[in-house]
């Protein structure tokens, strides 16, 4: 039997409004092994909430979230910042990168955090990680001369040089 990356059974999610209680989520069951989901839908259907729950930003109402193998509703808040360190990565829609450093540099900034990776591997990792994404000639580019959401290549991407 295939272990299951990401299992959700019957996650609900509920938050207290003004107006009551607000239920973002109800009984979401997903994803087996080998699948692929994507998920979708207009603002405030409960995207971010579901990948909230996925990545122990914020916890289930009701509900059990399993991680490869961790249960992650079940991990208290400094376990699930332990077990964000090492084992999930996430780029918020409203990201913040930090301008005085290269591309690279922001990437090797979680690395010292979580200390996952040795400190002479870094620097490795990151040119590699870029080069997944095909953008490894901005290694060495500070960010302030770009504007982040053109790091993706094209012209505006090397309007500073």
């Amino acid at each position: 039997m295939e272990t299951k990356l990401i299992e959700l059974r019957g996650v609900s999610k509920a938050y207290d409004v003004a107006a009551g209680k607000f239920l973002a989520l109800k009984d979401v069951d997903i994803i087996g092994a080998g699948e692929f989901v994507a998920v979708v839908g207009k603002s405030g259907s409960g995207k971010s909430t579901l990948i909230n729950m996925i990545t122990g930003i914020d916890s289930p109402t009701s509900g059990e979230i399993f991680v490869a193998t961790t249960p992650v509703h079940n991990l208290d808040q400094e376990q699930l910042a332990v077990w964000r360190g090492r084992n999930v990565g996430v780029v918020f829609q409203f990201f913040q990168l930090l301008p005085t450093l290269t591309v690279s540099e922001n990437i090797i900034l979680p690395m010292d955090f979580c200390g996952v990776i040795p400190a002479r591997e870094r620097k490795e990792r990151a040119f590699a990680l870029l080069e997944k994404v095909g953008i490894v000639e901005q290694a060495d580019k500070l960010l302030r001369i770009y504007r982040v959401d053109s790091l993706a290549g094209g012209d505006g991407a090397r309007a500073g040089e």
